[in-house]
């Protein structure tokens, strides 16, 4: 099964974008998918979820 990826608020109203399974944020290319306004969150989850961009420290379980 392919990792699937969300989204959560924090305490400042931004948005960060994790491993549904392991609860992890996202690091690509040696920063953290934190601190993103929505639409930034919204844009990165289906492209992690196709392969265009690949986490760092998310490891492939197709």
């Amino acid at each position: 099964m392919a990792t699937s990826y969300d989204k959560r608020r924090d305490e400042e109203g931004l948005w960060a974008v994790y491993d549904a399974e392991s609860e992890e944020v996202v690091i690509v290319d040696g920063m953290p998918l934190s601190g993103l306004d929505e639409d930034e969150a919204n844009d990165a989850i289906p492209r992690l979820g196709s392969g265009e961009i690949t986490p760092d420290n998310i490891p492939d379980t197709v």
